[in-house]
């Protein structure tokens, strides 16, 4: 009987994924409650880049910034509403974000709450179906389904991939972020931001090179997810090296797993997170720098945090 390469090379990331889970974010493991909002808001601001993409919004690149106030506050009410539980870490990530973020102006905050209403049509409908229980439970086989069942470009566009910017690709990912369980990776799944690409709703791409593109991002999202959740743990080790001996009141270890999770934060924004003056929240940021954990770009540019990488997890069985 011949076996599907395909399937095989699936079940094998979901292993890992599933190892992962069990013994970093499960009960018992090896994160802190600390680790857990980290990872939560490196989850919220990977989902943040893949909206912008999935709406063609072409500024906002940093999460906290002042840019596109009305779309990330739109953003951040959809990501609420569809989340399932109020404990959720992804709940406090977004709290954390409103906080250091500059409130929007009454006409952003306007438009925002436009924006989310003339949404919900779409997420309904990608929830209505997800819910359905007519999808197959094969992962693949099962983001195809929902894909295809609300692919509407008929093909013949100028411009196909420009077509698919109206697309409900975004609600997808929101979903696949807030509700990760119904996407069927793994028992206790992580939030999977980006889990599908608006090129998948393109009519007048081929099966065999939808299934492909599609099979390829899977697996690079399932890769992405365990490496996030090595690298943060790394982080918190990392830091505890570098300062072995803080006290209980400082503040600096929160300042660097903020960075883990954000990338980057001013001073102003870094005052507001923690909460603590600017002064104190620059002082943090210095000290950081001076142990090559995070490193600055200039006077009015962001602090930026220096990766620290994951183990070398193999992406496939080659």
């Amino acid at each position: 009987m011949a076996i599907d390469p395909t399937a095989l090379t699936i079940a094998f990331k979901r292993g890992q994924l599933d190892a992962m889970v069990r013994t970093h974010l499960g009960s018992g493991g090896m994160y802190t409650a600390e680790m857990q909002r980290t990872f939560a808001l490196r989850q919220l601001a990977r989902a943040w880049k893949t909206y912008r993409e999935d709406r063609a919004i072409s500024m906002g690149a940093r999460l906290v910034g002042s840019e596109c106030a009305a779309e990330r506050d739109a953003f951040l009410a959809l990501l609420l509403q569809t989340l399932p539980s109020r404990n959720s870490p992804l709940r406090d990530a977004v709290h954390t974000v409103r906080r250091i973020a500059i409130a929007p102006l009454a006409a952003e905050a306007r438009q925002s709450v436009e924006i989310a209403d003339a949404s919900i049509a779409q997420l309904d409908a990608v929830t209505t179906t997800l819910d359905s229980g007519l999808l197959p439970t094969d992962p693949l086989e099962r983001l195809l389904s929902l894909v295809n069942h609300h692919r509407y470009s008929i093909g013949d566009e100028r411009d196909a991939l420009g077509a698919t910017a109206l697309s409900p690709c975004w609600a997808i990912n929101l979903l696949a972020l807030t509700r990760p369980e119904a996407f069927g990776l793994c028992k206790a799944p992580p939030p999977f931001p980006g889990i599908v690409r608006r090129r998948l709703f393109r009519a007048d791409l081929a099966p065999d090179a939808q299934r492909n593109s599609a099979r390829e991002n899977l697996l690079d999202v399932m890769h992405a997810a365990i490496g996030d959740m090595d690298s943060i743990w790394r982080a918190a080790r990392r830091f505890s090296v570098e300062f072995p001996q803080q006290r209980s009141n400082s503040r600096l270890g929160n300042a660097w797993m903020l960075l883990a999770g954000l990338n980057e934060l001013t001073p102003s924004q870094l005052a507001r997170a923690l909460p603590a003056t600017k002064a104190g929240a620059g002082k943090l940021l210095r000290q950081l720098a001076a142990h090559h954990l995070v490193r600055s770009n200039g006077l009015y540019e962001p602090f930026s945090w220096n990766p620290v990488s994951a183990a070398a997890f193999a992406h496939d069985l080659s």
